[in-house]
């Protein structure tokens, strides 16, 4: 994969910064803020769609050395986790100079659980409030980004920061599409960092998991520090609490009551839907620290329990709903929901390993028979059959 032709443009009062991946533009823009055509921010985002199609990442550029160090550091951790070759990026060259770090700290705000606590209870001074359209909202989703500026705004003005709004076709670029965004977020996150350096030399990712959580994901605090340079330091904020603690820490802050948003399955057209597996887990740990009903971003209470019993399953058996349990301020009707609930799951965990194991098999017969000289000897249509019944049972 080669990067090139990095290049900035201020047209109609937008920044933009562009390289050329694989022939086919890519490119980060903003009315708010300068942005810097860092070749860091390009190799950021493209390392790891790069190695996973067993490619060398090609940046036709300078590249910062510490940079490029850190990333040797990461390059082991991809392969551990998702069996990626070791291939390190190759510029053309590698920058001496060294430059001034920014004293300004920007994070990456998404109005969620995390970030909302990042915001309000990690200690850091924030001077830029940054929320990217194209990462979790399509670049033509402007109803569900109109209902979420002002939350941005406001959320801004009340900590003294500065909102800074950034488009990208990252997500949409041929060249990073095909790899799981699971895996990818971490890099593009760090790609915004970059090119903000002119503006923040700093750049904080709100944890999704805590130190005691080594589960592979695209941003974690084993890797987050490493996508630093000399004029970036990435820095893992909040790993110390699972996201049901954070929830008990920021329950009560009046911000969160109007702008908190977790929904990630988009059913309406804006904020928070009150009825997914996600929702309706927040909805109950704001139920038992005895705030829901001060949350306007959400469904009050009433309906809660008629809520919970609608969920077809959790999406694992969640840390909160252990809590939950536990907790003697919620409701006995709620915690026997939760119970129900926490069944289900089993249930359907149990489903899905046992078709984890069939399709094992059926992918153990497909090579099989791919290897085997008697295959050949069918009746065509008897292989075209098996083959469309291999296919169907995948």
């Amino acid at each position: 994969m080669r990067i090139s032709s990095f290049t900035a443009a201020f047209e109609q009062g937008v920044h933009r910064v562009i390289a050329d991946v694989d022939g086919v533009p890519l490119w980060f823009e903003s009315a708010d803020v300068a942005l810097t055509p860092s070749t860091e921010a390009f190799a950021s985002a493209m390392l790891i769609p790069a190695i996973a199609r067993g490619e060398t990442l090609t940046v036709e550029d300078a590249l910062s050395p510490v940079w490029l160090s850190n990333v040797s550091r990461i390059l082991p951790v991809f392969h551990e986790w998702w069996g990626y070759p070791e291939l390190p990026p190759q510029p053309v060259s590698v920058r001496t100079s060294g430059v001034a770090q920014s004293e300004s700290t920007a994070l990456c705000f998404s109005g969620g659980v995390d970030s909302f606590y990042t915001l309000l209870r990690s200690g850091h001074t924030i001077n830029h409030l940054v929320f990217v359209i194209g990462f979790d909202m399509t670049l033509d989703d402007r109803a569900r980004f109109e209902a979420f500026e002002p939350s941005l705004r406001a959320a801004a003005s009340a900590t003294g920061s500065h909102p800074v709004v950034i488009r990208t076709n990252l997500r949409e670029h041929p060249a990073f599409a095909p790899v799981s965004w699971e895996r990818t977020h971490g890099g593009a996150m760090a790609a915004i960092g970059h090119v903000l350096n002119g503006e923040a030399g700093r750049l904080l990712i709100s944890a999704s998991q805590t130190h005691a959580q080594t589960d592979p994901w695209g941003s974690h605090w084993r890797i987050d520090r490493f996508w630093s340079s000399e004029k970036l330091q990435v820095i893992t904020a909040g790993a110390e609490l699972h996201r049901y603690e954070k929830v008990r820490e920021i329950a009560r802050e009046p911000l969160a009551h109007a702008h908190l948003r977790v929904c990630w399955e988009n059913r309406e057209p804006s904020g928070n839907c009150s009825r997914c597996e996600k929702c309706v887990r927040t909805r109950l740990s704001l139920a038992e620290c005895g705030e829901l009903n001060h949350y306007s971003a959400f469904d009050g209470a009433a309906s809660l329990l008629e809520d919970i019993n609608a969920l077809p399953h959790s999406n694992g058996i969640k840390l909160a709903y252990r809590s939950l349990l536990e907790s003697p301020r919620l409701d006995r009707r709620l915690k026997r929901a939760i119970r129900r609930l926490i069944a289900r799951n089993k249930k359907f965990m149990r489903r899905r390993e046992r078709l984890a194991k069939i399709r094992k098999r059926v992918r153990q017969t497909s090579k099989w028979l791919a290897q085997n000289p008697l295959w050949q000897k069918l009746p065509w249509r008897l292989r075209l059959w098996i083959d469309s019944r291999i296919r169907h049972n995948q």
